[in-house]
């Protein structure tokens, strides 16, 4: 007599079970497979069409943002009355620009952002322990020659033309120790806001480092024109800066290059 089927083992039935899964995996791993090579290769064809674009003067476009020191050496700053000024500032800015480059040229538009290294104190009562501040906002349309254009480095001159806008900020120590963590309806702060017109000279390089990426640096002159007769607040605080201004602005930029 024929002894009766045995069962499948618990082991056995785990084989069947690896091997089912395996074949239900197998269409997934193959698209997979197949779709990674794919990724890889327009990832590389992106990036020669960008290296052929800078080299053979194609259409594209330039994203930068940058970092570096806003200086205005000569500009009377009177942050607490008109007979107490003081000579020079320095400040930090960051910017972004987007510009279009065919051939040797270049146009675009860029924004930066700077703020005072420093905090003056303010005229008031001494308990109020008033300081002020000041920041920096510039919109500018953007042109550039490329003099020295080779696979390794770029040279360029060009200039800009824009808008600028100076934020005198008071404030007195309540204001930056609050007692409570309760924000009450209004400004926290007196703020003056002077715009006017700001135009510069410049001239930088980049060294590209990979093929969609490049590292480099600028040099600018400017001059910011503003009011020369500087608001003055309901308190008796005057806007710092006033009349022409001479700019120096040294940034170190990073560069991204998207071919068109």
């Amino acid at each position: 007599m024929s002894s009766p089927p045995r069962p499948p083992s618990t082991a056995s039935r785990g084989v069947r079970r690896s091997a089912r899964g395996l074949c239900e995996l197998a269409p997934f791993v193959a698209v997979l497979a197949w779709s990674a090579p794919g990724r890889a290769e327009d990832t590389s064809v992106s990036a020669r069409r960008a290296v052929a674009a800078r080299e053979q003067g194609r259409p594209h476009t330039v994203v930068e943002v940058g970092t570096g020191i806003l200086a205005l050496p000569a500009a009377e700053v009177c942050p607490t009355s008109l007979n107490a000024c003081s000579t020079g500032e320095i400040s930090w800015g960051i910017g972004i620009r987007n510009l279009y480059q065919f051939g040797p040229f270049g146009v675009g538009a860029g924004v930066i952002w700077a703020t005072t290294l420093r905090n003056d104190d303010a005229r008031g009562k001494e308990e109020l322990e008033r300081e002020h501040a000041r920041r920096y906002f510039n919109v500018e349309g953007i042109f550039r020659y490329s003099f020295v254009q080779t696979k390794e480095a770029e040279g360029w001159i060009g200039g800009t033309l824009g808008l600028v806008m100076v934020l005198d900020e008071w404030t007195v120590k309540r204001d930056r120790e609050p007692l409570n963590s309760v924000r009450l309806v209004g400004p926290e702060s007196l703020v003056i806001g002077t715009e006017g017109f700001s135009t510069t000279v410049a001239a930088g390089g980049s060294w590209f480092f990979a093929d969609s990426f490049s590292l480099g640096g600028m040099l600018r002159y400017g001059n910011w024109i503003l009011p020369f007769e500087p608001e003055t607040s309901p308190v008796g605080d005057v806007a710092s800066l006033s009349g022409r201004v001479d700019v120096f602005d040294l940034t170190l930029n990073l560069a991204y290059r998207l071919s068109l």
